[in-house]
């Protein structure tokens, strides 16, 4: 279960910033300094992520740690796009309470898993 948790890290939000990367960078002049500083924010996230990823993959000591830190940064990354953004989302109008919700109860599971580590 810890491998599953290593390879969410590692590969899906770096893809998700990726992505959102990818779609924003072309308009970024018109969003403003606030999205480029948002943008950066998020790409700390995800190489936060991805490192905490490799580090639990490869069993370091300071892991399960870096692995929280990591979980929470992404978590709290989530839910300031679902609440606050100057860049563009995906999300319905109305489903953000449930998507909030939803990245909660995937992060507190995550969580548990490495409490065992």
């Amino acid at each position: 279960m810890m491998n599953v948790v290593a390879a969410l890290l590692i590969f899906l939000e770096p893809l998700r910033f990726a992505a959102e990367a990818l779609a924003v960078i072309p308009t970024i002049s018109y969003r403003g300094p606030l999205a480029i500083v948002e943008l950066i924010a998020h790409g700390l996230v995800a190489a936060l992520s991805a490192s905490a990823g490799f580090a639990l993959f490869n069993k370091s000591p300071d892991g399960g740690r870096l692995g929280r830190l990591a979980i929470l940064a992404v978590s709290a990354r989530s839910i300031q796009s679902l609440t606050w953004s100057v860049l563009p989302n995906n999300t319905p109008p109305g489903s953000e309470l449930w998507s909030a919700g939803v990245t909660i109860v995937i992060a507190a599971v995550a969580l548990v898993v490495l409490r065992s580590k």
